[in-house]
Order: structure tokens, then C-alpha cells, then sequence
């Protein structure tokens, strides 16, 4: 099992972040200063209410925003002011989202779905017929590639998007609410799906949501309050699964 890389570099270095929309009295200052820090191989849950602050701190992370002040640094590159194709660039290669909505494409074959950010990415055939094969077998599915989105569950949908997310090899999965549309025994299978990506390939992962039985599988809780970080602990009383759609073990 991989650990965090404590002793590297982080992959994710945050200073002093500000996101402001809007000009004059009608601004809302959505970020205040957020400092953080998240090593390689990491599973962290960001946690709070809405309007917290959350989502556009995952969204400045992600790529899909831009800070108004503060520096962004993305495994040891100071991302804060690239432009949009760079950036646009720099997700497609390193970043992976799993949203609240699932968003499969309803035509396609859940393989086909999978399948489909590598054949953007033009990766070669044979090899995005490779990582179709294992993304899905880590999720689970790999029985039912061929079903089409509307044969399956909503718990196997989002199983389905993770496989999408993570079969291009990213080093930062982001997920936003992931088991917001589920019932709790999906959610529990999708959050222990995490888990074992997290250990089994090391990768980076950033959970955020409202929920404290969410966050209790992470590593490390960061709680977000009207902008700011008030909190930032490790989880004492984790959650652990024993396999990707096992039974969670408290």
C-alpha cells in the first residue's frame, strides 16, 4: 500500500488565496486567504456548509477557476495565471472530477463512456482499450461493459464515472459531492471505491462535501467557513472498506 509522500514536495501548494466575483458593493468574496498544503497520495475531505466556500477552492484546484490573488502550485508549478488552453492542457492530463451528476453519455455503452476522454486525448487503441478493461474491473463492472447507462443503477453510474475519470492515469481526482444522488449503501461503495484507489495506486484525492459520515473516510479533514480554513485535522475515527464494493469496517 502507498502512503503520502511526506517528505516531498506537496502536490498541492496554496497560498493566501483570494476568489472574488463581482465589482464594488456587489462582490462576494467567496475565498479569504486560504493557506494549504496536500502531499502526494493524500485523501482529504474539504467539509462545509453551503456557500462555504468549498466548491470554488476544488474548482481553483481543478483548473476550471482562477484565484484573484494568492498562488496555486500543481506539483511543484505555479498555476495561477495560465491561460485557458494551457490549463484546459494541464487538466486533461492530470486532473480527474467525479460530480454529483453523473453525466454518462446515454448513446454509448458504459465501455464506450470510459473510453471516451482518451480517444480526445488521442491515446492509441490498443492502449485506451487496456485501461478500459482495468478501470472497470477496479470499479467492479467489468462484467457489464457493454450495458448502456440506462440498464444499470445510479450507484454503477457514478462507479462508471470514476472508472472514466481515473482510466487516463491522473495524479489529482476531485470529487464534488459524489454521493449527493445516492442511497447510503451506493455511497458507501463509491467512497470505498476512493479508498482503494487512494492505496492500491497512490492516487491524490479531494472529497468535497457537506456531509460528516463523507468526510469520516478521508485521511484528513479540512473545514471551510465562509471562505477561510477554521479546521484542518486527521480523522481519528475513520472509516475503512475492505474491498472497492465490500461492506465498509468502522
Amino acid at each position: 500500500m502507498q502512503t503520502p509522500e511526506h517528505g516531498a514536495s506537496p502536490l498541492i501548494e496554496v497560498r493566501k488565496l483570494e476568489r472574488r466575483y463581482g465589482q464594488g458593493e456587489a462582490a462576494v468574496q467567496a475565498l479569504r486567504g486560504v493557506d494549504l498544503d496536500v502531499q502526494r497520495g493524500e485523501m482529504i475531505a474539504l467539509m462545509g456548509p453551503s456557500g462555504s466556500g468549498k466548491s470554488t477552492l476544488m474548482h481553483i484546484l481543478g483548473l476550471l477557476d482562477r484565484p484573484s490573488a494568492g498562488s496555486y502550485r500543481l506539483g511543484g508549478r505555479d498555476v495561477s495565471r495560465i491561460g485557458s488552453h494551457e490549463a484546459a492542457e494541464l487538466r486533461g492530463r492530470r486532473i480527474a472530477f467525479v460530480f454529483q451528476g453523473i453525466h454518462l453519455i446515454p448513446r454509448l455503452t458504459l465501455a464506450k463512456n470510459v473510453e471516451l476522454p482518451m480517444l480526445y486525448a488521442r491515446m492509441p487503441a490498443p492502449e485506451r482499450r487496456k485501461r478500459v478493461s482495468e478501470s472497470l474491473a477496479r470499479v467492479g463492472l467489468e462484467q457489464i461493459e457493454r450495458r448502456m447507462p440506462n440498464q444499470v443503477s445510479g450507484g454503477q453510474a457514478q462507479r462508471v464515472a470514476i472508472a472514466r475519470a481515473v482510466a487516463p492515469g491522473p495524479d489529482l481526482l476531485l470529487a464534488d459531492e459524489p454521493t449527493g444522488a445516492l442511497d447510503r449503501s451506493a455511497g458507501r461503495e463509491v467512497l470505498g471505491i476512493f479508498q482503494e484507489l487512494n492505496q492500491a495506486l497512490g492516487l491524490t484525492v479531494a472529497v468535497v462535501t457537506h456531509d460528516p459520515f463523507v468526510a469520516r473516510h478521508a485521511q484528513r479533514l479540512i473545514e471551510i467557513e465562509d471562505g477561510r480554513v477554521v479546521s484542518d485535522r486527521p480523522v481519528e475515527d475513520r472509516l475503512l472498506a475492505t474491498r472497492a464494493c465490500g461492506e465498509p469496517t468502522p
